[in-house]
């Protein structure tokens, strides 16, 4: 019997240890839980701090200052991006954007359709602004819609401005990969008699594009001329040279267009040679739809389409000014090649989208 209560005793007295050892046990671990606790907290508001403090750093960088007068293209680069909301950007649009660059050096994307052009021609008479109409050689011409509504607005404001432009013809757009070939042989056999070899490819890269390098493939450039049935005068006088020839080198940049191929003294005498970068020294009267914003950019740049977007690649934010007033804000990122969430500034009046076809994704910011 004494051993039993021996025995017993010996058990409560276990039970009590071990029920302070758990109790203690269990105090221990949550002060100590109570401990991490609070240096998590204090840690996380220490960098809380740290990006409101930055945050507010940001918001509060001062643009460099923009010319008083006339447009002036500013650098961001050292500058984020405007706050603004996340925008997911499509593939389509993207290639859509105005700023796919397609030349000896890039090849066009395998997924720029056919079905993604329209009839120059039938679609701005449908327009009901007749002012609109675009003259083409034939229907059958086609260009990416925006650069048809562009091209549709430049018609209409030159004619408000008095211009008669029944007679700046349209006789080139968008080429079909089997339209390119068939010009490419066509070129290749006419001077298959003079050169052979890789001589021969680089004469006729001189004025014909490889098929799949050619801008016409973009379905955003435009081959335009001059003439007036049973005028002679004005369909022999040189594009440039015609009031509205004129009139159109020096506006189309308000509508999102570009001369493409400047070269030394075309189409002006202080034309500035850009042949170096585009690859063609014959004298094209070709116009390119860049998107407006990028039009604006690259005409206070003096900048042609391939110097640009080597611009950009270097100074990947800027923002454009007229008269000291903020115009536009220009970004690129890397990508392009699917749709993506790209930043549009609050306050934005519109934006647009491209793929440059050299890795990056180029967003403009109209205000």
């Amino acid at each position: 019997m004494l051993v039993l209560l021996a025995l017993c005793a010996l058990c409560f007295a276990g039970y009590l240890y071990t029920r302070n050892y758990l109790s203690a046990r269990a105090k221990q671990n949550e002060e100590d839980v109570l401990k991490i606790n609070a240096e998590r907290t204090q840690e996380y508001n220490a960098a809380m701090a740290e990006h409101q403090q930055q945050s507010a750093a940001d918001k509060d960088m001062q643009w460099p200052a923009a010319a008083a007068s006339g447009w002036d293209v500013v650098d961001l680069t050292a500058y984020p991006v405007s706050e603004g909301s996340l925008t997911t950007v499509t593939r389509k649009e993207m290639l859509e954007g105005g700023l796919l660059l397609i030349n000896r050096w890039h090849m066009m994307p395998a997924d720029l359709t056919d079905d993604m052009m329209i009839s120059i021609s039938r679609t701005s008479r449908a327009d009901e602004d007749k002012n609109n109409n675009i003259p083409t050689t034939n229907s059958s011409l086609m260009l990416q819609p925006v650069a048809v509504n562009a091209l549709m607005k430049l018609y209409g404001d030159a004619r408000a401005a008095g211009l008669d432009m029944d007679g700046i013809i349209v006789s080139e757009g968008y080429r079909t990969m089997e339209q390119q070939t068939s010009l490419w042989n066509k070129k290749v056999e006419s001077l298959s008699g003079s050169y052979s070899g890789e001589r021969l490819n680089e004469m006729a890269m001189r004025s014909t594009a490889y098929p799949g390098t050619s801008d016409y493939q973009t379905g955003l450039s435009v081959f335009v001329y001059n003439y007036k049935k049973g005028d002679n005068e004005f369909t022999s006088t040189l594009l440039h040279e015609t009031e509205q020839g004129k009139w159109l080198y020096q506006n189309c940049w308000k509508y999102g267009y570009i001369f493409r191929y400047p070269i030394q003294g075309f189409p002006y005498a202080d034309t500035v040679d850009k042949s170096f970068k585009t690859g063609y020294t014959d004298q094209m009267k070709v116009y390119r739809y860049v998107g407006v914003a990028n039009a604006a950019a690259m005409n206070t740049l003096g900048m042609c389409l391939e110097e640009y977007i080597e611009y950009l690649m270097a100074h990947p934010h800027i923002a454009v000014y007229s008269d000291g007033t903020l115009k536009y804000e220009i970004y690129r990122m890397e990508g392009g090649y699917s749709d993506t969430a790209v930043t549009v500034p609050y306050g934005a009046a519109s934006y647009s989208a491209s793929t440059d076809n050299m890795d990056g994704l180029i967003v403009a910011i109209t205000y």
